[in-house]
């Protein structure tokens, strides 16, 4: 208290809390130009959904329900993950590397983008599934053969098996939030339409979807 009393006499305590906002400001402005001016060249951050051959990158309109915090920081700042194996869409100019970003400018644009939500998205909804639950989501996975088309980890040499025609699931536990993984796998075609994602017929329960999403936020952790 004693502290406080000085620096109030000195007038220091506004000049301090002015700078904490401030530069609290300037990285919202920087992740906010940088998406607005740079990411916006390949990605969308506004609009309805359309399908892959209509973009060049997947949408970022909903990037705050759908990215974890932390690894898009550090993806952005070192992008060597491979997340569509043979580029997005299949096409070969889209399979180019992607921009890395200065540590300060990754957590700028990670900042801004959470602020990118879809209201479809409920938050909170998924929990940590029991042993049952993701030992039936196991099953469920294999049954309905999404490693034709997704990389999964697997205990062999390189880690993980499967197809690559889609979006790698490795590390998905430490990538993609859980509500947002449930809600596209409820009905892909919401967000991607005409994505050609497997969905069976008829539809699986939700408990079913929940299960599987539950067997899919272990992969890497």
């Amino acid at each position: 208290m004693q502290i406080r009393n000085r620096l109030l006499g000195g007038g220091l305590v506004c000049v301090v809390v002015f700078s904490a906002f401030t530069g609290l400001a300037k990285a919202d402005n920087l992740g906010e130009r940088t998406v607005k001016s740079l990411c916006i060249s390949c990605h969308r951050i506004e609009g309805d959904p359309v399908s892959r051959q209509n973009k060049k990158a997947p949408d970022l309109i909903w990037a705050g329900n759908k990215y974890q915090h932390q690894w898009l920081v550090e993806w952005l700042q070192n992008p060597k993950q491979r997340l569509y194996p043979v580029g997005y869409d299949y096409h070969p100019k889209r399979k180019q590397p992607h921009l890395a970003l200065p540590a300060e400018t990754a957590a700028a644009v990670v900042q801004y983008l959470a602020l990118l939500k879809d209201p479809r998205i409920q938050e909170d909804i998924m929990k940590p599934g029991t042993s049952e639950q993701i030992q039936k989501g196991k099953k469920l996975y294999q049954e309905h053969a999404c490693t034709n088309c997704h990389w999964t980890p697997a205990n062999t040499r390189r880690g993980y098996t499967g197809g690559k025609s889609s979006t790698s699931f490795l590390k998905m536990g430490t990538r993609l939030k859980a509500d947002w993984v449930y809600r596209f796998n409820l009905n892909p075609n919401d967000f991607v339409p005409e994505s050609g994602a497997y969905i069976p017929n008829p539809p699986l329960p939700d408990s079913d979807i929940y299960a599987i999403t539950v067997y899919m936020m272990t992969f890497g952790k």
